[in-house]
């Protein structure tokens, strides 16, 4: 099916080959014709910069922002500080609050190059996770939901098998 869209995101999107897939196109590209649609991206904060491989969805937030849409980066600074194993052999590397800070402030130097950043209806913001992360109560997390959870049911997780 070739579908042909309306909105000028949805357009730009197919013309540059950035959308491959969609379960409903005509819904999708309606919603781009309703008004303002915000659309977030998140972005790990362990390394000081941005590499070569953020560009394409970099590019899709700047392509939002350009139809009048509203992009939002989310930046990882609680989620970094925890770890993520995605399926890797390693866990990421501790940083300290300070360093995590750091990076991120060096990433939105990059983001700012790209996205227009304020207060208006299509502005860009620049979220960090640990703004709501920090404030949970880890403790609390253990005792009423870790208790569900046994050694023997992480030990089975393949992700938690690969790193012993």
């Amino acid at each position: 099916m070739t579908y042909h869209p309306k909105s000028d995101f949805m357009r730009v999107m197919m013309t540059r080959g950035f959308l491959a897939d969609c379960t409903d196109y005509q819904a999708l590209d309606e919603a781009f014709l309703k008004g303002v649609v915000p659309a977030y991206i998140g972005y790990d904060a362990t390394a000081a910069s941005l590499h070569v491989g953020h560009l394409l969805n970099i590019m899709v937030l700047r392509w939002l922002q350009k139809c009048g849409h509203k992009p939002i980066t989310l930046m990882g600074g609680g989620t970094t500080k925890v770890g993520d194993p995605s399926f890797r052999a390693e866990e990421r590397p501790l940083l300290t609050a300070a360093k995590i800070d750091e990076n991120i402030a060096g990433m939105q130097q990059v983001f700012a190059r790209y996205l227009a950043y304020g207060d208006g209806p299509t502005d860009a913001i620049m979220l960090n996770n640990a703004e709501w992360l920090d404030h949970l109560n880890y403790l609390e997390f253990l005792r009423d939901i870790g208790r569900h959870f046994s050694v023997n049911r992480m030990l089975s997780f393949d992700s938690v098998k690969s790193r012993l």
